[in-house]
């Protein structure tokens, strides 16, 4: 059974000011590095779904199989799509589709939550402490049906209420820690958002030069389990 994660990181992020595939997660790993690595130590193949600031993503991430959404303006359902054709035709059994601004999941985790997908189970998602997590987890047939759905439809927490979908209680707290803005960011990590050092950098100490993100109006601190920032 080949699973394929989807990660989601076209959109615009306006709070943080920069896409969310290029900010600093811990080790000098942007968000979209952290979770290849998480997802392939769970055995998942991955794809990483960008538009906005495609250039500077392929740049940054010369490793990652990634697919441009040209219309990613349309919303997260279009990215969503653009990552499912890439992914039936690396020959996926099941998909898992996850945001790019949740980096801190488990791969121990995905583990437990692909094991629980069986020939019956249509759908399942995570849930920590009652609060609905990602990543989403499709049998094919349910991605091949939500690929089909109305294409005026812009939300995936809309188009993937009409699955049969298993909730699995999970203790892992990174299910649900959405880091969408820069106040959850310095809460979490105690500095201003920034970009993740160029690769070349990679594995060595980071510089005091580290570019700081910019930002625009303030936002709630608290980390959102609701909707995915990144389309």
């Amino acid at each position: 059974m080949k699973a394929v994660a989807i990660i989601l990181a076209a959109g615009e992020a306006r709070k943080m000011g920069y896409s969310k595939a290029l900010i600093e997660h811990e080790g000098g790993k942007s968000f979209l590095q952290s979770l290849v690595s998480t997802f392939g130590k769970a055995g998942c193949s991955v794809i990483g779904v960008i538009g906005k600031e495609a250039e500077a993503v392929r740049d940054q991430h010369p490793a990652v199989h990634l697919v441009e959404n040209e219309r990613w303006q349309d919303g997260q359902l279009s990215s969503v799509k653009a990552g499912l054709e890439a992914a039936f035709e690396d020959g996926a059994d099941i998909i898992l589709l996850q945001p790019v601004d949740m980096p801190a999941l488990r791969a121990s985790t995905l583990k437990s939550l692909i094991k629980a997908m069986g020939d019956s189970v249509e759908a399942i998602r995570p849930e920590f402490e009652g609060a609905s997590g990602f990543p989403i987890i499709l049998s094919r047939g349910a991605a091949e049906r939500l690929r089909e759905r109305d294409s005026t439809e812009t939300q995936l927490e809309v188009a993937v209420r009409g699955l049969q979908m298993r909730r699995i209680p999970v203790k892992d707290p990174g299910v649900v820690v959405n880091i969408n803005t820069p106040e959850t960011y310095e809460r979490l990590f105690g500095s201003a958002p920034k970009l993740a050092p160029p690769p070349k950098r990679r594995g060595k100490k980071p510089e005091s030069t580290g570019t700081t993100v910019s930002t625009g109006a303030s936002a709630p601190m608290e980390a959102s389990s609701e909707g995915i920032s990144g389309s």
